[in-house]
């Protein structure tokens, strides 16, 4: 059985704001390990089933007010109010074992691939190395998306530009993928040039001759002849940049993860029922987050993008986990008023002045 325990905290008090926990097989039996997240960093503990149902009596409905489990056909949803009363809720779910006797899952990279022992991902024996064990989980579930988004791309070269690539894990997963199709090359672009020149260098000893890396950014780099651009965790109004310079240049699949939502946050003042979205902090966050993102979204089907947004990975591994994916499919519908309608109305009734892609696409279309 596969269990993912989220607790949340409910004090001030405590530094730390939630715990996951997840079972694994130690040389002295089964074992849960407890990763407590804290603002600026994860620390990791683990406990027997004995210890961990003795923390879990002191911690839930004590310091914490809320704890989920999530099961092999089954979710378990807890509430207290911090007195005698506790809430359990449950839903049926399709998730499906892992267990050691399940059939071998098939991964878009599997751990021998060279490349992930360059980028210190796995040892030099091939074995993931437990603290990439999440960032090994993302690169595979990215390339699930990705496979499927570029699928219907044709023609004898596949152009990708990966915006602030970082240590490239992506981009070099994304090289391993298309190096089979002729004439497929992908760039990184990030702004730190010691990230460049150790990618060029990583990208050199792998053989990957069609993978380059160069210095730059969002906003100053030429995306023109580019059929695919990725921007992973741009923060705020960057991602709306990467959305703009790819519609500009047409690319036909763009795909993000949006980071922070600043502009709208800072600029939406709701009236009436909507105002009730901002009275606390969080909420207001999260309202900012999903009415960013939503306008995104629409803008992007406006231009004839067909657009999903969804969540690629579980939270658990990463906290930045949105991705919106669109695909060209249709010839742009900006220029008539009518195609804006939604977009207005959402802007109107959160009190929303602008919206920073849409002003640029105006200001340049």
């Amino acid at each position: 059985m596969t269990i993912s325990s989220i607790v949340k905290n409910s004090s001030e008090n405590i530094e730390f704001k939630s715990i996951f926990i997840r079972p694994f097989d130690s040389k002295k039996g089964p074992m849960l390990t407890w990763v407590y997240r804290y603002p600026r960093k994860d620390i990791t503990k683990n406990y027997s089933l004995e210890e961990s149902v003795k923390l879990l009596d002191e911690l839930i409905g004590h310091r914490f007010s809320q704890a989920d489990m999530y099961c092999i056909g089954r979710d378990y949803f807890l509430k207290t109010d911090g007195r005698e009363r506790l809430t359990v809720k449950e839903s049926k779910t399709e998730r499906e074992a892992t267990g050691a006797h399940d059939k071998p899952r098939q991964r878009m990279v599997e751990e021998s691939a060279g490349f992930l022992h360059l980028l210190e991902v796995t040892s030099a024996d091939g074995h993931l190395r437990k603290d990439k064990k999440d960032k090994f989980i993302q690169i595979n579930k990215f390339l699930e998306f990705f496979s499927v988004a570029v699928q219907g791309l044709s023609g004898p070269e596949i152009s990708v530009l990966d915006m602030g690539s970082g240590k490239g894990y992506l981009t070099f997963a994304i090289y391993d993928f298309l190096r089979k199709r002729a004439g497929a090359r992908v760039r990184g672009v990030e702004f730190r040039q010691d990230m460049v020149d150790l990618c060029n260098s990583l990208a050199a000893k792998a053989g990957f001759t069609g993978l380059d890396f160069v210095q730059g950014t969002i906003e100053g780099y030429d995306f023109s002849e580019t059929d695919v651009v990725i921007a992973l965790h741009a923060c705020d109004t960057a991602t709306d940049e990467a959305l703009y310079k790819g519609i500009r240049a047409g690319a036909q699949v763009i795909m993000v993860s949006p980071c922070c939502h600043k502009q709208v946050r800072k600029s939406m003042n709701p009236a009436g029922l909507y105002a009730a979205f901002t009275r606390y902090g969080i909420m207001k966050e999260r309202t900012a987050e999903m009415l960013t993102d939503l306008l995104r979204a629409s803008i992007l089907e406006i231009y004839g993008y067909e657009t999903r947004v969804f969540e690629f990975v579980n939270s658990e591994h990463t906290p930045k986990n949105l991705m919106i994916t669109a695909i060209k499919k249709r010839e742009s519908a900006a220029g008539q008023p009518e195609a804006w309608k939604e977009v207005e109305e959402l802007k109107a009734a959160y009190g929303l002045e602008y919206h920073h892609l849409q002003r640029m696409l105006a200001e340049s279309f």
